[in-house]
């Protein structure tokens, strides 16, 4: 008998931090996940540079990564700000 809860592997406890990374292939495009999860388009992104390790995102975004499992978003040429993608980019244009 285990009082081990089987989601407990499958879901990385969000208490623990995030982490920041920034795309290979292009450098405008950022994740954030749990702290110790590797981030999702691995392939797509030409692999992730880790930025910022313990990162904290706001509310919103928290609850993104909650719901998804990461925030994929694209910051602008002069680091004004962002927005969000839902998916990661094609090589011929931006999914937002």
């Amino acid at each position: 008998m285990s009082d081990a809860d089987p989601s407990h592997d499958s879901e990385p406890s969000l208490d623990a931090g995030f982490d920041n990374y920034r795309s290979l292939a292009n450098p405008n495009i950022r994740i954030i996940v749990a702290k110790n999860v590797v981030p999702p388009f691995r392939f797509k992104a030409g692999g992730w540079e880790l930025l910022h390790s313990s990162t904290e995102p706001g509310l919103a975004i928290k609850a993104r990564i909650a719901g998804r499992g990461f925030f994929l978003f694209r910051v602008n040429e002069d680091e004004s700000g962002g927005s969000e993608l839902t998916d990661f980019p094609s090589q011929g244009g931006l999914v937002e």
